[in-house]
């Protein structure tokens, strides 16, 4: 059994700079709506910041959902731990998984994949670097052959090839 996680920068960037982040865009949306009642279109970008905030806490809340910080893969599935304030272990087989999206199949690197499970409906995702990089060959390796050719022709239509 082999055990995937991340280290201890990564960890504290996926789960904790968006503190920082929204902090710093709280105060450059209140100065903003301050100077709006010189300036009205200051009101605008006090818009703009607040429709930062939205999304970027969006996406780190769907993290702490669905991005274990620790990843254990069998010869039949991964078993996904440590997730963000829970102790819940999620148990995937290869054989379950029906889709793969995201990450550079998406045609984007930096962005995280998403393993999809029909059978628990359920959807784990991980940032496919450093470690994770030897799971998603691992994934890749043991998933069923149609799922894998489909992610090839992804592939291949990301990259532009024939």
């Amino acid at each position: 059994m082999k055990t995937y996680s991340y280290s201890a920068f990564a960890k504290f960037w996926y789960r904790y700079v968006n503190i920082l982040i929204t902090t710093l865009l709280l105060f450059y949306t209140l100065s903003s709506v301050i100077i709006a009642f010189q300036k009205w279109y200051f009101a605008l970008i006090a818009l703009f910041n607040v429709l930062l905030i939205f999304m970027i806490n969006r996406f780190y809340l769907t993290s702490y959902r669905r991005f274990p910080f620790r990843i254990k893969s069998d010869e039949n599935g991964i078993i996904c731990e440590n997730f963000f304030l829970s102790k819940k272990a999620i148990r995937i087989n290869f054989e379950d998984i029906d889709s793969i999206s995201g990450g550079m199949f998406a045609g984007f690197q930096t962005r995280p994949v998403y393993l999809h499970d029909s059978k628990q409906k359920t959807t784990i995702g991980f940032f496919a670097q450093g470690e994770f990089r030897e799971l998603l060959k691992v994934v890749l390796k043991n998933i069923n052959e149609n799922l894998y050719k489909e992610l090839l022709e992804k592939l291949k239509g990301v990259n532009g090839l024939k």
